[in-house]
C-alpha cells in the first residue's frame, strides 16, 4: 500500500466521514429521545434517502426483482441490524459514550471468532495473540462486575451490540448475490419495520433542540456519514478504510469529554487502546494473507 499514490482528499472524506460516526453516541446521550424515538427517526431518513439515491442512479434499472427466496435474508439483514442498534443505544443512554463506543469496538474480535465457526478459517498464533491482548483491555476497561452498576450494564450492552455489527457482516457475507443497493434497503426498511413495532414506546414530545439532535442523526451522520464511508471504501484500499475507522474512537470519547464533561480514566484509556490495537493487527495479518494468496494464484 503506497500512501503516496493515494489522493488527500480521500484520505480527508475517511476522516470527516468516520468523525460524523463519532458524533453519533454523543448526540444520542444528549438528547432527550429514548432508543426508540431515535431508531425510528433515523431509519426513516435512512430508508427514504437510499430509495431517493436508488431513484436517481442509472444503474436501478439493472437491479434484478427480489427472488422469492431472498427475502429472508433482507429481513434477517434488517432485523439484526435493529437490535444492534437498540443495543447500542442502550449503552449509550445506559452507561456512557466511552464504555459504549469501547463495548462496540469488540466488533473486529468477535468477527474473527464468527469467522472461525461459520467458515471454519483458522485462527492463526498472532490473531489468538489479539484476542487475548483485546480480552485485557475489555478486562481493563470493565466497570465494576455489578449487575447494580449502570456503567457495567451499559458496557455489556455495548460488547452484545459489538457482536451483532460482527454477525451482520457475516450475513451480508452470506448475502453477497443479492446488490448492495436492495441489502441496503433491507437493512434500513426492516430495521424501520422492527423499530416501530414498539412505536407505543416512543415518545415524540421533544424539544426543539432535541429535533436538531435527531435531525442532525438522521442527515448528516446517517446519509451523509454512509454515503461518505461507501465512497472512500470503494475507492480507498480495504486494510486502510479499516484501520482508519477505529479513528471514530478516540473521537467519540473526546467529544464526550468536552461537550458531556464525562470523566476519562486510565482504565478507559487503556481498554480502547488495546482492543483498538488488537483489530489493527488481525486487519493487517487478513490484509497480508490476502497479498500472499493474490501472488500464490498469479
Amino acid at each position: 500500500m503506497n500512501l503516496q499514490k493515494i489522493p488527500f482528499y480521500l484520505i480527508l472524506l475517511t476522516i470527516i466521514s468516520v468523525s460524523l460516526m463519532g458524533l453519533v453516541p454523543v448526540l444520542v446521550k444528549w438528547t432527550s429521545a429514548n432508543e426508540v424515538t431515535i431508531g425510528i427517526s433515523r431509519l426513516f431518513i435512512g430508508t427514504l434517502g437510499t430509495v431517493l439515491l436508488m431513484l436517481n442512479s442509472k444503474t436501478l434499472a439493472s437491479i434484478p426483482l427480489i427472488r422469492k427466496g431472498d427475502w429472508a435474508w433482507l429481513v434477517l439483514i434488517g432485523s439484526v441490524f435493529a437490535i444492534h442498534w437498540y443495543s447500542y443505544f442502550l449503552a449509550i443512554k445506559t452507561a456512557s459514550v466511552s464504555f459504549a463506543v469501547i463495548g462496540v469496538s469488540t466488533y473486529g474480535i468477535h468477527l474473527l471468532v464468527l469467522n472461525f465457526l461459520i467458515f471454519k478459517e483458522a485462527i492463526k498464533k498472532i490473531e489468538l495473540a489479539a484476542i487475548m491482548l483485546a480480552f485485557s483491555g475489555v478486562i481493563i476497561a470493565t466497570p465494576s462486575l455489578d449487575l447494580n452498576n449502570s456503567a457495567f450494564v451499559g458496557f455489556s450492552y455495548g460488547l452484545v451490540s459489538g457482536f451483532l455489527y460482527a454477525l451482520l457482516s457475516i450475513i451480508h457475507k452470506k448475502a453477497s448475490h443479492l446488490p448492495t443497493q436492495q441489502r441496503a434497503l433491507g437493512q434500513f426498511g426492516f430495521a424501520l419495520i422492527c423499530f416501530s413495532l414498539f412505536w407505543t414506546s416512543s415518545d415524540w414530545q421533544l424539544s426543539l433542540p432535541d429535533w436538531g439532535n435527531l435531525l442532525i442523526l438522521g442527515v448528516v451522520c446517517t446519509l451523509v456519514a454512509h454515503t461518505l464511508w461507501i465512497k472512500v471504501s470503494t475507492e480507498l484500499p480495504a486494510n486502510l478504510t479499516a484501520i482508519l475507522y477505529y479513528f471514530y474512537l478516540p473521537v467519540a470519547i473526546s467529544l464526550s469529554v468536552f461537550m458531556l464533561n464525562e470523566q476519562l480514566s486510565w482504565q478507559k484509556i487503556m481498554g480502547a487502546s488495546l482492543i483498538v490495537l488488537a483489530n489493527i493487527i488481525i486487519i493487517i495479518k487478513h490484509s497480508h494473507l490476502k497479498g500472499n494468496n493474490k501472488q500464490v494464484k498469479l
